[in-house]
């Protein structure tokens, strides 16, 4: 695993990870922020108040970081699977947000007693992200 994490393409990894940053941004404003909003129980006072206090930058830094970290972690993975074409990676990446990403956040929402809605749209997420940058990163190697 040493070499194949020495021999990635950390370019490609990178703007994967803003292609990625940027579905998560879609997905939660465009496609299903008034749902997801509405199931957080987060109303348009609380963002407000947020945006008074100096606004999401800290919470957004933190998000990318950590999309950074899952898209090393996967393309390590395709790397190492040799996943060498949009439909492998893409397959593999679907697989890795269906067991890891996908159940973990299950999970969590079983036991914080999330709604199934709440549930469906985060799972949603996270199968769509990893299933297209696994594409991009079964591509750009």
């Amino acid at each position: 695993m040493r070499d194949v994490i020495l021999h990635l393409n950390y370019l490609a990894v990178f703007v994967t990870a803003v292609a990625g940053f940027m579905l998560g941004w879609l997905w939660y404003s465009v496609l299903f922020g008034k749902a997801w909003m509405a199931e957080m129980k987060i109303t348009e006072e609380m963002v407000a108040a947020i945006r008074a206090q100096g606004g999401m930058a800290g919470s957004l830094a933190g998000g990318f970081a950590f999309t950074v970290i899952s898209t090393f972690g996967l393309a390590a993975l395709i790397a190492a699977h040799d996943s060498h074409n949009w439909k492998h990676g893409a397959a593999l990446g679907l697989f890795i947000g269906c067991v890891v990403a996908g159940a973990r956040i299950l999970n969590g929402g079983v036991f914080e007693r999330k709604s199934a809605k709440l549930q469906i749209i985060n799972l949603g997420h996270e199968l769509a992200l990893f299933a297209v940058q696994g594409a991009i990163l079964g591509v750009w190697r």
